[in-house]
């Protein structure tokens, strides 16, 4: 499944058009799909439509096989190792503690889903 394909399923699912993610990239829907079948989008762009869906940039480079599970919808963080934890605050720190936790459920039930 290429890119294109994936966002596709996505937006669906979503209940999002082309159309309106065109829009929010400031791009023609022509543009945008020309970029997508010819594996040209910028990673930038690419990474805005992470954003604005709310998956993981990685999820669009998944294997084949692969499937979304859109029970369990990942979220794209960027608050994340950003380089400035010499700044952070308690609180940030605290929270970014809490959100690395969560994290690492959701990835011990997915390794338990595995094994079972």
């Amino acid at each position: 499944m290429d890119i294109k394909t994936k966002v596709i399923e996505i937006l669906e699912k979503e209940n999002y058009t082309f159309s309106q993610l065109a829009s929010h990239l400031h791009m023609s829907e022509d543009l945008l799909s020309t970029e997508l079948n010819n594996k040209t989008l910028e990673l930038r762009n690419l990474e805005a439509i992470s954003k604005a869906l709310r998956v993981p940039l990685y999820s669009f480079f998944r294997a084949e096989n692969f499937k979304f599970d859109y029970s369990e919808k990942p979220y794209y963080i960027n608050r994340l190792w950003t380089g400035d934890d010499d700044n952070k605050t308690e609180l940030q720190l605290t929270e970014e503690i809490s959100l690395l936790k969560k994290i690492i459920t959701l990835k011990e039930e997915q390794l338990i889903k595995l094994k079972g």
